[in-house]
């Protein structure tokens, strides 16, 4: 049966949908035309749902399609980050010293004359002259305690001067009772807080419940924007509604202009919830659900975090060391309450509840106290290893494999390194690699691919970035048997390298130029019309079947 609604225009009785949505009737295609100025603006796949244990979250209206784009939407506050050497406050550019002109109203240092006009430096321009003395700038180069406070500053001035804005700040979650007596509490209250009230003399202007809502809702709701160096702070509305889910379905990116685009990263059913990860997909799941619970103030249940052997990779396994056994150690479960703990953490007992890790062939049980000394002492030595040397990637994979499974998160770490390492420290690139290197990148890369097609579908930017140094593996791999077999033992691998490389081409398509993966995008699309030209023509040599 289909679903009468009211048209958005006349209020009519409507049967038609907006076929980009499905949420909004029309009666006529007229009024869907003349609706559009508006409607294009909140036209979504998706709609938001709430209930009691969520709150507000996204649901999708339709089936969204793998690469589909499910939002996009300017941010409702930027700033720069709390802990920032000086950057400019209208385009977040670092500053450098002799190198700055400062706003003639209030002090501030800007990279230009135009940017002390930005809209964006109103609030904190407004309460500097209203201080009545100017802010003088002098070190730079490194944090500087005067920068904590603007993008809260920003937020608190919408109170007065943008009631809807305002309105929009504070329907985002703050988390303040459990935020209240944490180390990063009493940390903002001092450092943010009482500098508003004393620098600023805003001392009955804005209460500590106010401020510290706005601490809160920066913590929760920000997102860094890494479109420059240092990154700086954005909160978006719709977005913020979007739930967290270990194994999301969709990917964040932002376009050049500081816009956030919401991706699906997989095919995604009609009525499903639009998901996004909150942390590192490539943490463990203890580092996983203790970062939510750290900086979220909530305790993952996803089907990864529940599932010991994340989805069965054995991401966080560990060997068994008793003699001749080959299985793999894991807790009954990682699903141990966080919460009580983090205003008092204690990093010592923190992981204990497990109690013991059980191989799943010999039935061994190892103490959880053994286990996290095991890790925490390969931790150290990953910390202290040479991010840019492949051999010490090598070496480091040699070693620690006789301790974890293959797919550990320690050992997918570094072979993600190392994938992209092999080829990089060569000014020939992969045409003077050893053809064991050449070899073993294209099965780091193979591996790492369907590792993440399993655990994190929507991480396109790594995916795509991997695929890409796949592509030029098999590429260089077809290169070199042309020498030894013939120029048309190449054909083969080229078609492969193509097929891998359109894939990485559609996962990065939405990157922005600015970030290594957008640029990566580019030369994807130059490098397959160049392979196209490659394969044409070898085609075109080939003998004619008789």
């Amino acid at each position: 049966m289909v679903e009468q609604g009211a048209c958005a225009v006349c209020l009519s009785p409507a049967l038609q949908k907006c076929s980009g949505c499905q949420t909004v009737h029309y009666c006529t295609k007229d009024h869907q035309k003349q609706d559009w100025k508006l409607h294009k603006f909140q036209c979504t796949p998706a709609r938001v749902k709430e209930d009691d244990k969520l709150g507000r979250y996204l649901e999708a209206s339709r089936q969204i399609k793998s690469g589909d784009v499910v939002l996009k939407e300017k941010p409702l506050i930027t700033g720069p980050a709390q802990v920032t050497p000086p950057v400019c406050l209208g385009c977040y550019t670092l500053l450098e010293e002799g190198k700055t002109v400062t706003c003639e109203k209030c002090g501030w240092p800007f990279c230009s004359q135009g940017c002390t006009k930005n809209e964006l430096h109103k609030p904190e321009c407004h309460y500097t002259q209203q201080r009545g003395e100017k802010v003088h700038i002098t070190n730079f180069g490194i944090p500087h305690p005067n920068y904590q406070c603007i993008t809260v500053l920003r937020c608190l001035y919408q109170r007065d001067h943008d009631e809807k804005l305002w309105a929009k700040l504070l329907a985002l979650q703050s988390h303040c009772e459990d935020r209240k007596g944490t180390e990063k509490w009493n940390y903002d209250r001092k450092m943010i807080a009482e500098f508003i009230w004393k620098f600023f003399k805003l001392d009955g202007t804005f209460s500590e419940d106010e401020i510290m809502k706005c601490c809160g809702i920066l913590q929760i709701n920000g997102h860094e924007v890494p479109l420059m160096e240092p990154e700086y702070l954005a909160v978006f509305d719709r977005i913020s509604m979007v739930e967290h889910n270990c194994k999301a379905n969709c990917n964040k990116s932002f376009t050049s202009d500081g816009q956030i685009i919401l991706c699906a990263g997989q095919d995604i059913p009609a009525s499903a919830h639009i998901t996004v990860c909150y942390t590192d997909p490539l943490f463990g799941t203890e580092g996983r659900r203790h970062h939510l619970a750290d900086s979220k103030f909530f305790e993952c249940s996803c089907e990864r975090c529940s599932d010991v052997t994340e989805l069965g990779t054995m991401y966080s396994a560990v060997k068994c060391k008793k003699k001749g056994c080959k299985g793999y150690l894991l807790p009954e479960t990682f699903m141990v309450p966080i919460l009580h703990k983090t205003k008092n953490p204690n990093p010592e007992t923190r992981n204990l509840d497990n109690k013991f890790w059980n191989c799943n062939s010999c039935k061994d049980s190892v103490s959880d106290a053994i286990i996290q000394q095991l890790l925490q002492d390969i931790g150290k030595e990953l910390s202290a290893m040479p991010k840019d040397d492949a051999d010490a990637c090598e070496r480091f994979i040699e070693h620690c494999g006789s301790y974890l499974h293959p797919s550990h998160y320690y050992m997918t770490d570094v072979s993600i390194a190392l994938a992209q390492l092999i080829g990089q420290q060569q000014e020939d690139g992969l045409t003077t690699v050893s053809d064991d290197r050449l070899l073993l990148k294209t099965q780091l890369c193979r591996k790492i691919a369907d590792l993440l097609e399993v655990l994190a579908p929507a991480e396109t930017r790594l995916r795509g970035t991997i695929l890409f140094e796949l592509h030029a593996a098999i590429a260089e791999t077809g290169r070199r048997r042309s020498l030894t077999e013939g120029p048309m033992a190449m054909l083969g691998y080229v078609t492969e390298s193509k097929k891998v490389l359109l894939e990485s081409a559609v996962l990065l398509r939405h990157e922005p130029p600015e970030l290594p993966e957008g640029r990566l995008s580019q030369q994807a699309k130059i490098n397959l019309m160049q392979m196209e030209d490659l394969i044409r023509t070898m085609s075109n040599a080939l003998p004619s079947p008789l």
